[in-house]
């Protein structure tokens, strides 16, 4: 016996079919959303208030485990960056008044603690086994070794690089705050978004794209391709968006919200903001998005 019992007349037409339901489709919409975007690893740093300190975490989105960063000091934890397959994560520490940066693992499988030469800014994988920091605005490479590769001049804050050539960050010289794109070898560059209010924290897409900055109460999207102006994504008007992060398909971004203390992503075709994680009132030092990888 059938248990379904059919309506006498069905719609005839998409349009009436649609109408009808139009609540379900949206529900369905909204919850496909919010499963694309559980995907993948977060790296963070949150306040632990019995350490007295920042601690590092990583969370993975599908299994929700959350788990600390072991740490070979009791180091107060900065900002921090996942490599783009997740495997690793490098986390710049203060220690006794010293600057340190911890890589956990390295490409060996060990983990490493390295004296920190180029402390203030945002950690930046280049490739498997390279880094990017500033240092006094001026930008260095590093492989793990005790001294830099090269470095650029007066480059300024938040470097992050879309391939070994290119190298984009915040500048205070050309005109207020700036985003900036920059050649390494030639030194030619390009202003891609100037404002009057802080620019922070920028991210490149996963396919080198876009850009993604925390701009005030806002995070913008810059085309990199110079193909569209850059546009504001759709914010909650009391958001206090600070360390944008691309998912790893490029389809969402996420940020740390310091109002609603949690981790929070939007899609960029358009939608309402989701959580990710909460921080339970803890404050943030930095935020990063990518694959889960095999465990490490």
């Amino acid at each position: 016996m059938n248990c379904y019992q059919y309506p006498e007349k069905r719609p005839t037409h998409l349009k009436t079919l649609m109408m009808k339901h139009k609540s379900t489709i949206i529900v369905l919409l909204a919850m496909s959303f919010e499963l694309n975007a559980q995907e993948g690893r977060l790296a963070f740093s949150a306040y632990d208030e019995a350490a007295g300190r920042h601690l590092p975490y990583t969370y993975d989105l599908e299994t929700e485990e959350l788990r600390e960063v072991p740490l070979p000091v009791e180091g107060d934890c900065g900002d921090l960056a996942l490599i783009y397959d997740g495997s690793r994560v490098a986390v710049e520490l203060e220690f006794e008044g010293e600057g340190l940066l911890y890589v956990c693992p390295t490409r060996t499988g060990e983990r490493a603690l390295h004296p920190e030469p180029f402390p203030g800014a945002e950690p930046s994988w280049i490739e498997y086994t390279t880094l990017c920091y500033t240092l006094d605005g001026d930008l260095w490479h590093w492989d793990g070794v005790t001294d830099p590769l090269d470095w650029l001049d007066n480059v300024g804050l938040w470097p992050v690089h879309g391939d070994w050539l290119t190298v984009y960050y915040v500048s205070l010289a050309v005109a207020e705050w700036t985003v900036v794109e920059r050649n390494v070898n030639t030194g030619e560059q390009e202003v891609h978004l100037v404002r009057m209010d802080p620019i922070r924290e920028p991210d490149v897409s996963p396919d080198g794209t876009r850009l993604a900055a925390a701009v005030g109460g806002d995070v913008v999207l810059v085309d990199l391709t110079g193909e569209e102006r850059p546009l504001k994504l759709t914010l909650p008007p009391d958001s206090r968006p600070r360390y944008p992060s691309f998912s790893p398909d490029g389809e969402w971004v996420a940020y740390y919200d310091a109002g609603t203390e949690a981790v929070m992503a939007v899609p960029l075709e358009g939608g309402e903001p989701v959580k990710l994680y909460d921080l339970d009132g803890r404050s943030c030092r930095g935020l990063d998005w990518a694959p889960a990888p095999e465990d490490w």
